[in-house]
């Protein structure tokens, strides 16, 4: 039997040089997955690395998404990798490692990820991914290479300072750089202090990651933060991030409960 590829909707939409918009899901069931590539998303990230989600309840989503016609993207738990290689053989487009603060790091993910000469992931044609199949083994491992995505998520000073180090281990044309503000603004809170979630330093940061991102073509994914708006996401855009990651679904779901709240109690 031939092998079925899927589209990645992220690498199809910046071909397209189209803003790739996707939400985080966190309530791992399917029929969120169902819902928000209904209204209209390209892909979502489900996260394994903050939510108690299994090997089997990550799959059963990626079946949901596949019917639906939206790419999944896994966030998994730390740069493990049995981890990474679970997500990818489970069907996942993409895989956001967490972490990566150098070139090691980096070289560490995509070894994980990738097959031979690429990288070091064992091979096994009866996994989910490559539709269970012997004889289309070899399409596969193309489509592979061409369509799964590593995508590093930078979220440390130390990572920030090994930006292009980061960058020169990722495949240019599939995988991508995740700028993650949150962890970044807590990692150079002062003790003591509250959380700075919009310092100075976080717009430099995030200019540098831009610059390499520039050079390398290699596209950086970026969230609507602090400020949860479409107006904020499209300011990260405006200064050069090409995929678009809204939010989060409780998040949404909590701020639309108090809104309900405030209209019906005053």
């Amino acid at each position: 039997m031939t092998f079925r590829p899927k589209e990645n909707r992220i690498l199809s939409c910046l071909q397209r040089n189209e803003v790739p918009l996707g939400t985080q899901i966190y309530m791992a069931h399917p029929a969120i997955i169902e819902i928000i590539a209904y209204a209209g998303f390209d892909y979502y990230m489900l996260d394994m690395e903050h939510c108690r989600v299994n090997p089997e309840t990550m799959e059963h989503c990626i079946r949901a998404a596949d019917a639906a016609g939206i790419t999944t993207v896994v966030r998994v738990p730390e740069n493990n990798h049995t981890l990474i290689r679970g997500a990818m053989e489970a069907g996942a487009q993409g895989v956001i490692v967490p972490h990566i603060n150098t070139k090691e790091d980096a070289r560490k993910a995509v070894n994980a990820l990738r097959y031979p000469p690429e990288g070091t992931a064992g091979m096994c044609p009866a996994i989910r991914s490559a539709n269970y199949s012997v004889p289309s083994w070899d399409d596969y491992l193309e489509y592979h290479s061409n369509n799964t995505s590593l995508i590093a998520l930078i979220e440390s000073p130390q990572a920030v300072d090994n930006a292009e180090e980061i960058f020169a281990e990722l495949k240019s044309g599939v995988d991508a750089v995740w700028f993650g503000r949150g962890d970044l603004a807590q990692a150079v809170a002062k003790p003591g202090e509250k959380v700075d979630w919009d310092p100075p330093y976080i717009n430099e940061a995030f200019e540098k990651v831009l610059a390499v991102s520039k050079k390398t073509g290699i596209p950086v994914m970026a969230i609507p933060f602090p400020v949860l708006s479409p107006e904020s996401a499209k300011e990260a855009l405006a200064k050069g991030a090409r995929i678009m990651l809204y939010s989060i679904d409780q998040l949404l779901f909590y701020n639309l409960c108090v809104d309900i709240v405030k209209a019906m109690k005053g």
